[in-house]
């Protein structure tokens, strides 16, 4: 039976970029020392870890090499596709809310199910490019998010573009849905699929003019916060 500081050790999911399919390999420093100095793992200790990229492993630590926790995999697997039916992929494209709120929404919409978000910068949002900072931020939380939820892969998040930009960008993303009062709830479909969010503004009428062709999904009777409906319509396609 493990012990309790193993199972803690356990519970914990570590991100390890050049992990093999078997053998030793070396986790970075950050992760390091959260297992072994935060955790306080012992020799002999089994993690989780992943790659960032699909694959997962149970490894077992051995000890540290200078700031690097040196860990020996025992076996592997390559996890497929994205994080909705079937390995599908779950697309987000939404305004940029302002402040620590999109921070909430881009941890939120990782634990829904989120693989790839484009973010969008509209005529009438609140938020407009940011900078290298908060991007960082932005991706030190999407993987945080990821790691504790034991996902094998972190999310991508790409850099914030006009409307039509975005449009172009997942034009060949099998199904595409737009969040709206008119539309209807979500039902089953085969395949990636995306859903678009506006700024709390509303869209400007020329890019509700680019978004007619898009279908409406419907998240609920209220109006809905930018990082409410995110979350909801993430949620909504990922157990669609």
């Amino acid at each position: 039976m493990l012990s309790s500081r193993t199972s803690i050790v356990m519970k914990r999911t570590f991100l390890c970029p050049d992990l093999p399919e078997r053998g030793a390999a070396l986790l970075p420093p950050g992760e390091s020392r959260h297992l072994a100095t935060v955790l306080r793992a012992k020799p002999g200790d089994e993690v989780r870890l992943v790659d960032g990229r699909g694959r997962r492993a149970v490894a077992r630590f051995v000890g540290m090499e200078g700031s690097s926790a040196r860990v020996d995999v025992m076996s592997s697997e390559r996890a497929t596709g994205g994080s909705g039916p079937g390995g599908t992929r779950i697309g987000l494209a939404a305004a940029i809310p302002k402040g620590a709120r999109a921070d909430w929404m881009i941890e939120k919409c990782v634990e829904a199910g989120l693989d790839v978000y484009f973010p969008i910068l509209t005529k009438r949002g609140v938020a407009t490019a940011e900078g290298a900072a908060k991007r960082a931020r932005w991706d030190r939380i999407a993987a945080e998010t990821a790691k504790q939820c034991g996902r094998a892969s972190l999310p991508e998040l790409l850099e914030p573009r006009p409307l039509a930009d975005v449009l172009a960008l997942t034009v060949s993303w099998p199904h595409r849905f737009l969040a709206d009062h008119g539309g209807k709830s979500a039902s089953p479909v085969a395949g990636d699929a995306l859903v678009f969010v506006g700024p709390e503004g509303g869209w400007a009428p020329e890019e509700r003019s680019m978004l007619e062709a898009i279908q409406a999904l419907k998240l609920g009777p209220h109006v809905l916060r930018v990082e409410t409906a995110a979350v909801l319509g993430v949620a909504a396609l990922a157990g669609r």
